[in-house]
């Protein structure tokens, strides 16, 4: 499906929730209700299911994206260690195989970022301690990191 075809299938599902809810509002049989608004409420459900699985279609497809955009340089951990941000060098730091520039970020002023040191494979420790996807959308990607 194309991304306007979710919109519209997005809007349709809220016009049938909306119904379903003024149906349940409007009857006068209570178990007529009651009906109408479990209907709503597994509509509703569907629908969140459906947006949490476009958010993490287009999620995995970014980072496919960029993956593939990527300049096809690559560092060996040890080219990597000379960007530590320190004595007018760059600062790049891999998470998860790819080589981020955080040169310009102004988390990661002098090379450092909460303890965390640039020139270095922090897969592990941006686990451990941050929101990673929400650290990688906002990162230049460079590079490939070989192990």
């Amino acid at each position: 499906m194309k991304p306007y075809q979710y919109e519209k299938l997005i809007h349709r599902m809220e016009q049938n929730i909306y119904s379903l809810q003024v149906i349940s509002f409007m009857s006068i049989n209570m178990c007529e209700k009651v009906f109408y608004h479990k209907l709503a409420i597994e509509e509703m459900y569907k629908l969140d299911i459906l947006k949490d699985f476009i958010c993490n279609m287009n999620y995995t497809d970014k980072i496919y994206r960029n993956n593939i955009n990527v300049r096809q340089q690559r560092f060996t951990l040890e080219e990597l260690s000379k960007y530590d941000g320190k004595n007018g060098n760059k600062a790049y730091v891999a998470i998860d195989g790819v080589v981020y520039d955080v040169t310009y970020t102004a988390a990661w002023a002098a090379g450092t970022h909460f303890g965390l040191k640039a020139g270095k494979d922090l897969s592990k420790e941006l686990t451990e301690c941050h929101n990673k996807e929400k650290i990688i959308k906002i990162l230049t990607p460079i590079g490939t990191l070989n192990n």
